[in-house]
This record gives structure tokens, sequence and C-alpha cells, in this order.
């Protein structure tokens, strides 16, 4: 019996450490209202491993909403966590700012020339990997999961310069250490200066030192789900697309024939 007792131990610390939520606070250095409205200062993250866990890429489409909100999205495939996509337009079909792809189909092409389009984070199929749009190491047709997004908010583990500093919003990142281990994360309202230096302090997220980290579409945009615990932060309006996190076994099965459990790598 407690040699069966110790082996579920064993798992379920196993489990954890591969797949987790954590939330990180501080207190708040907002100036005027946004400081008198909220006194703490919040990170929602979602820690997993790219050898054990696989993204993938939802798109609403371009007619009728597919999902009509993320937890919809994850739920209907066999996501553990997920949070809103990339940045789209603002026209009646809301299109997409650049590359996605989705069980190596491309729904719309790699684009450049914009901070929103500045990093491509994208699937193998056997590894994940956050790379400059200029600067692929992986053809885009090997890719089975893709989607861009911008600007960066960590390069080679220090904070990008140059970035905005006026603008305050609720912020949606990615973020990965260099190796293999990543969080999808959603914040308060920030600058996306205040945010970045943030990051790249010693231990913002633990021991969890962040190499690289990516900027999503944020403000009304930001959204994070999480299956366990059961956690769900909305977005304020209609999104285009959402990355979620599966496990890499269950990658491009359908929701309706898998018989994976959305909760077992936790």
């Amino acid at each position: 019996m407690a040699r069966i007792i110790f082996i579920i131990l064993l798992c379920a610390l196993s489990y954890t450490s591969h797949a987790a939520y954590q939330a990180f606070t501080r207190h708040s250095k907002q100036p005027g209202i946004w400081g008198l409205l909220s006194h703490e200062e919040r990170i929602d993250a979602y820690f997993f491993q790219a050898g054990t866990h696989a993204l993938t890429v939802l798109d609403e489409g371009d007619e009728l909403p597919k999902y009509g909100s993320l937890e919809v999205a994850m739920k209907q495939n066999s996501c553990i966590a997920g949070v809103n996509g990339g940045y789209f337009s603002a026209d009646k079909k809301r299109t997409p700012l650049g590359l996605l792809k989705h069980k190596g189909k491309a729904g719309h092409q790699l684009a450049s020339g914009a901070f929103t389009v500045a990093g491509v984070l994208y699937d193998t199929g056997k590894d994940i990997k956050l790379e400059r749009s200029t600067k692929l190491s992986t053809p885009i047709p090997r890719m089975t999961e893709a989607i861009q997004g911008g600007p960066f908010l960590i390069d080679d583990g220090r904070a990008v310069t140059g970035l905005d500093n006026k603008k305050i919003a609720r912020r949606t990142f990615v973020a990965t250490d260099g190796k293999g281990k990543w969080c999808l994360a959603t914040t308060t309202p920030l600058t996306l200066r205040q945010l970045a230096l943030w990051l790249s302090k010693p231990q913002a997220m633990g021991k969890f030192n962040i190499q690289t980290a990516l900027n999503l579409d944020g403000g009304t945009s930001s959204a994070i789900w999480i299956a366990k615990p059961r956690i769900y932060k909305a977005s304020f309006k209609e999104v285009r697309n959402y990355i979620g996190v599966t496990l890499r076994s269950a990658q491009g099965s359908n929701s309706h024939t898998s018989k994976e459990s959305p909760n077992q790598a936790l």
C-alpha cells in the first residue's frame, strides 16, 4: 500500500512540474486614476513544457464566429489552458494581421514591417519556438501551428528598449526560459515598458527566468482560460484567434473523438 501511495504522489508531482498555474503580484506603480483603482499589479500565468505539451492556434473564421469565446474554443479542442491570440484589423471579418497556421494549414500569410508582427510563435510537431519574423529557423511549411505577434518584450534575457511607456492596458504575452519551459500569461493594466522591465527582474516569475517574451494582442482583447484550477478571465470584445495548450500526444486530434482528459497533465 505504501508503495502505491508513493507512486501516486510521484505521478502527481511529475504532472505539476510539467504544467501549472501561478499568479505573481506587486504593489501598483501606476500614476493617477489607475493607481487609485488598484493597489496591485498582477500576472496570471500558465506554465508548461514543450516536450510534453503542444500549441494549437484556433481561428474564429471570416464569417460567423466559430466559437464565440476563448472558453468555448478551449473546451471544444481538448485544451488545458489558453489565451487570446494575435492582432486583427477593424474590418467586419476581423482579418488576422500576420501568419496563422493550424494543423499545418495556413489561413493567413507571414507579414512584416510592423511591431505587431515582430515575432512568430510556432509548433513544429515536436517542439515550440519563438523567433523573429525575419529570422525563422524553420520553413513555414514545416510548422504545424503558428501565429505572429509583437513587439518583443524580452530578448536574450533583457528588456527590449524603446517600448511604449504611455498607453496603459491589460496585456497578453508568451514567454520561454530557452530551456523548454513556457508560459502563456495575462496582466492587469501596464505599459509595454513597465511589463518588460518587470519581466526582466530576477525572480519576477519565481524560478522561471525569461529568455524571450513576446507581446500578443492586449487591452480589451486580453483573456485567459485554465481548466484546473478553473480560471476564466474573458476578453471585453470578440477576438479573431486563440492560442491553446494541449498534451502533445493529443495535438491534432478532434475534441469529439479524443479520449484524453483535458486535465491529465495537471
